[in-house]
């Protein structure tokens, strides 16, 4: 937030001499304070309901017409009201052993009872009973909405009398206590039903009267005999319906008895058959034997695997013996080769063998002995040398070798069987050992089976045994239980028979209801209003909150933080071009001229204006400003009147002014002062180097110089930020006391943050009710960031309506236009004079 230095000391009288100047500038030294206020006052708050009163007036005057042609729309309501006694509960039929309840001061059940009077089921029997479901338009009037309302004017029937509902003929005896179940609806009916039973509920009401045992039965309803019939059916039906729920209970508690009765008997039956049927599968003659025989047959069978097993296992030993026997060599040792036939058969040849043999040998040794008895005869003849003894010899010898070698043959074949015939003996033996093994297993294997059998089939005949047992047991059981249950639905037939309930009665009929009761038509009305003139209030300060424009004074110091310079006074028509100038928009609405502070000096406006040069002549500290840069946020928003007016108020104070157009893109300058703009600024910052062909001399003003634009260029940006620009400053700052420059709107275009380098400071221009809070903080944020000072902002426009017109439009008018009895009014010619003396003519 830039410093507010307006306060300070009013500089000296040489401050403000431009240098090489010996003319003296006196400056008015009126000044107002200004207090910014973060709160806003209640003329504030009014002004906002001022401001949109129209909008206010028009929503509540539509919003209370609609509610007033809705609600004579709607159809009149009659209220029709029976009366009931519910009485305290009787205690029911006890028994000796049972406790006895007192229900006098049960609140919880007169609480009860009066909610289920208000039972949408108890509803929906009441619309059955009644018929009142066969009558389709039977509440067309009711509830109508304001949506049908509306339709209904523009529809083909608008002009037509509106339906009478009539009450249909009831097609139940109200007496009837036949329950409306057995009633066959239709879906159609059915729908109707459940919706008039909603209608009527919501016209209902119950109420006990106090310290009575009376209960208020109230119906309303647009048909004032569905409300007197409703509310006696109501009676009926709810009577029936407590009866019902007392005796519920004993009713259902008898049918569940009597259905459990019945189930039991059956339960007995099939249980009596599938005993017979188990006793006939389970084939079992002697049951009182039969565990005493199964136990028997298993030992046996037992006994017999048993002596099995051993048997095996001795022939599993025996085999598993001769197998390692025959796997060391050892086979022909093993106990059993000697039962082998082939064992007996082996030796049986070996003798047959050993016999043959030794026949043999004896022949050849009979024929030895025949030879050598020859030879010895022979040698006693002759000598050995003899052929007879020689072939003797021979013979002999021959004999004894094929003696030997009959014998070694005969010996190797005996020992070459023998080995064969062992090996094939105890291969035998093994075989043998292994049948006999084998059978020993089969054995085993078929007793162990037996066992299982007999095992199993015992298991089944006992688990046979035990469901028939089972069987008898259940059925021995439920008919006791059949015996209880027979006696305890005699009880409670007896006790159904005497606990009817008699404590609820009628006591009032309702009658049929002749004046309505409502609908409350001028209340709602009245309440609309209000709501509506409420919700406009609203309305208008949401519209105000969401209004980003600047309104007052305090919306500058609260949202911006900057002071507010002048406040410029919204001047509606158009006034009089005393001089001939070219008159212009200002404050984007009215007509007027842009020099109101030479043209109408007493104007509120010039009074303005006045303000804002002694504003900026307190705004620097020891010496007031030289150049200041006048500029918008946005277009159309006072700033070109703004800076001619400043100008000419500081030329009237007696200090030489120049006033700059740099609006290079869109000038005004010259249209205001009537010059023209062949040549200006942008022929000196192209090129031109003579500063004193560019100011131009206004004749009612001599201290006042213009510089126009001149031909608008390309760049404006460019030759506004050369230094021709920063020299041509300077130069003026030398030669006057003041330069006033005009820019083009800040936010739309640069120039105006490029010229704000160059300046002493600038002042921000801002129209009421226009001028955005955004833009504006936009520009500040913008010009700070660059190292630029903002004196303040002048707030254009400010209306009669405003809280701020007051300080210079109705005060200044009311001030000038009151005179006293000492004062004497000014002739024509003298104010003529008096004006021209003003504008320095």
């Amino acid at each position: 937030m830039e410093k507010d230095e307006r306060l300070l000391p009013l500089p000296k009288t040489h401050d403000l001499q431009p240098p090489n100047h010996d003319v003296a500038v006196n400056y008015s030294p009126i000044y107002d304070d200004e207090n910014f206020d973060e709160r806003r006052s209640i003329r504030e708050y009014f002004n906002v309901v001022y401001k949109r009163l129209p909008l206010i007036l028009a929503l509540a005057i539509l919003t209370t017409a609609v509610a007033a042609f809705y609600m004579y729309r709607q159809a009149s309501i009659f209220q029709a009201q029976a009366e009931m006694i519910i009485e305290p509960r009787k205690p029911k039929v006890q028994t000796k052993d049972a406790i006895n309840i007192n229900f006098g001061n049960d609140v919880n059940y007169y609480n009860t009872q009066l909610e289920l009077l208000k039972n949408p089921e108890l509803m929906r029997e009441v619309v059955i009973r009644l018929g009142l479901y066969k009558d389709p338009n039977l509440f067309a009037n009711e509830n109508k909405g304001i949506g049908l309302i509306f339709r209904s004017l523009f529809s083909s029937e608008k002009n037509a009398p509106p339906k009478e509902a009539s009450m249909p003929l009831l097609t139940v005896d109200p007496d009837n206590t036949e329950n409306t179940e057995q009633v066959m609806l239709s879906p159609e009916e059915r729908a109707l039903a459940e919706k008039y039973a909603a209608t009527l509920l919501g016209g209902l009401t119950v109420e006990q009267k106090e310290k009575t045992n009376l209960v208020e039965v109230s119906v309303k309803s647009t048909i004032p005999e569905v409300a007197a019939k409703t509310a006696n059916m109501i009676v009926i039906v709810f009577i029936e319906q407590d009866i019902k729920r007392e005796t519920e209970g004993s009713k259902k508690s008898l049918e569940d008895l009597t259905k459990s009765i019945e189930e039991l008997k059956n339960t007995i039956i099939t249980q009596e058959q599938d005993y017979i049927k188990e006793m006939q599968s389970s084939n079992l003659p002697l049951q009182e034997k039969g565990n005493e025989l199964r136990a028997g047959d298993l030992q046996t069978i037992y006994g017999q695997w048993r002596t099995a097993m051993d048997d095996r296992r001795k022939l599993e030993a025996r085999y598993n013996a001769a197998v390692q026997a025959n796997n060391r060599g050892e086979g022909i040792s093993i106990p059993d080769i000697l039962e082998s036939k082939v064992y007996q058969d082996m030796n049986r040849l070996n003798t047959e063998r050993n016999n043959k043999l030794q026949e043999r040998l004896r022949d050849i040794d009979k024929q030895i002995q025949d030879l050598e008895a020859e030879k010895a005869d022979l040698l006693q003849k002759y000598t050995p040398e003899y052929v007879k003894v020689k072939q003797v010899e021979a013979k002999i010898t021959s004999l004894k070798e094929t003696r030997q070698k009959t014998e070694k043959e005969v010996t190797d074949t005996i020992s070459r069987d023998k080995k064969t015939l062992e090996k094939d003996a105890v291969s035998s033996a093994l075989v043998g050992l292994k049948s006999q093994l084998d059978a020993a297993r089969n054995r085993e294997t078929q007793l162990q089976n037996q066992v299982m059998n007999e095992t199993s089939s015992a298991n089944l005949e006992g688990q046979a045994e035990f469901r028939l047992t089972t069987l008898k047991s259940e059925i021995e059981n439920n008919h006791k239980l059949l015996d209880t249950y027979t006696q305890s639905q005699k009880q409670q037939e007896l006790a159904l028979t005497s606990s009817k309930p008699d404590n609820l009665k009628p006591s009032t009929n309702a009658v049929t209801p002749i004046a309505p009761i409502g609908p409350k038509r001028e209340r709602n009305i009245f309440i609309a209003f209000l709501v509506s003139l409420a919700a406009g209030i609203g309305l208008a300060f949401l519209l105000d909150y969401l209004d980003d424009s600047v309104k007052t004074s305090d919306d500058i110091g609260r949202h911006l933080g900057l002071p507010t310079l002048a406040l410029i006074p919204h001047q509606a028509g158009t006034t009089k071009n005393k001089l001939g100038l070219v008159t212009t928009k200002v404050n984007g609405n009215g007509n007027s001229t842009a020099m109101v502070a030479l043209e109408d000096t007493r104007s509120a406006m010039a009074e303005a204006y006045r303000h804002l040069r002694t504003s900026l002549l307190f705004s620097s500290a020891g010496k007031p400003p030289q150049t200041i840069l006048v500029t918008s946020s946005q277009p159309a928003e006072g700033k070109t009147t703004t800076a001619i007016n400043t100008a000419i108020t500081l030329a009237q104070s007696g200090a030489d002014v120049v006033i700059i157009d740099c609006d290079l893109r869109r000038p005004r300058l010259h249209n205001h002062f009537n010059f023209g703009n062949s040549t200006g600024l942008t022929n000196y910052l192209s090129g031109e180097k003579n500063p004193e062909n560019l100011l131009k001399p206004f004749p009612h003003l001599p201290k006042l110089k213009v510089i126009t634009s001149g031909p608008i260029p390309p760049n404006p940006a460019e030759l506004l930020s050369s230094n021709e620009m920063k020299n041509l400053l300077q130069f003026l700052k030398s030669k006057y006391n003041h330069v006033i420059i005009d820019s083009p709107p800040a936010i739309s275009f640069t120039d105006a943050a490029i010229l704000s380098t160059l300046v002493d400071g600038v002042v921000l221009v801002a129209m009421a009710n226009k001028s955005s809070i955004h833009l504006m903080r936009q520009f500040k944020q913008r010009v700070s960031a660059i190292g630029a000072r903002i004196y303040g902002v002048v707030l254009n426009g400010i209306k009669s309506s405003s809280m701020d017109y007051d300080y210079y439009g109705s005060g200044y008018y009311k001030y000038y236009s009151q005179t006293t009895d000492d004062e004497t009014p000014l002739l024509e010619e003298q104010q003529t004079k008096a004006d021209d003396t003003a504008a320095g003519v």
